[in-house]
């Protein structure tokens, strides 16, 4: 009987966009910034952004997997959560609102 991989597989895929999104909410509630866009509109426009920052990614943490690398690698991760979300989200709500 083959082992079934489903559960390792989609943890793989789905554990560093939930740590993305982590970083937004870390972002939001722990350390404001004055004139922030509210964490709705953060985690809303930070979709497309987890797509292109997370999905590289996405190998580096299949390489980590098998040992403790994957902390470190999460935490990059919610740190550009943090840091680069906000930036670009910031950007991507003047771009919409002209």
């Amino acid at each position: 009987m083959e082992p079934n991989y489903d559960v390792s597989n989609l943890a793989a895929i789905s554990l560093p966009f939930l740590a993305y999104f982590f970083g937004i909410f870390l972002r939001a509630k722990v350390l404001p910034k004055p004139g922030h866009l509210p964490m709705m509109k953060q985690f809303l426009l930070g979709i497309p952004v987890s797509l292109v920052v997370v999905t590289p990614l996405l190998t580096v943490c299949q390489n980590t997997m098998h040992d403790y690398s994957i902390l470190v690698t999460l935490g990059l991760i919610i740190e550009q959560g943090m840091l680069v979300n906000q930036t670009l989200t910031k950007h991507l709500h003047t771009i919409l609102n002209g």
